[in-house]
């Protein structure tokens, strides 16, 4: 591997970015990992990961660490942890035993500009009460 090749991996990595390239050497797909924060003292931390699946479809990976046994929705709302809208923009599938993967109808460039939040819930009967929280 060469130094430029390392530096540039090396650079993708601190800045979240997820660059795969296919057996050509060209560019594949682009995507972009963001931490989600324990709230509310749960314990519950991880990442959201946006991938590109086309054009106009962004696959979501929510993955938990410390989670719960129990079914947790997820959603992606307009705003920031700390000033969160409560109506989501789009739903997620449930994060069950650490992990959700969502592929929703929104190019990835939308999602990751500025303005929305990744909030995980404790359980499908406790929706009120976030766990985890990161923004996008």
């Amino acid at each position: 591997m060469n130094q430029r090749l390392t530096l540039g991996a090396i650079s993708l990595a601190l800045t979240g970015a997820i660059l795969t390239v296919d057996g050509s050497g060209a560019r594949a797909t682009v995507g972009k990992t963001y931490a989600l924060h324990a709230q509310n003292h749960s314990g519950e931390y991880g990442t959201v990961t946006l991938t590109p699946k086309s054009p106009t479809e962004t696959l979501v990976v929510v993955k938990i660490v410390g989670g719960n046994a129990f079914v947790q929705p997820a959603h992606i709302h307009p705003g920031t942890c700390a000033k969160l809208n409560p109506a989501p923009k789009y739903p997620l599938h449930n994060v069950v035993d650490g992990m959700s993967s969502t592929t929703i109808d929104e190019p990835i460039a939308m999602l990751a500009k500025s303005g929305f939040a990744v909030n995980v819930h404790k359980s499908t009967t406790d929706l009120p009460t976030y766990v985890a929280c990161g923004n996008l």
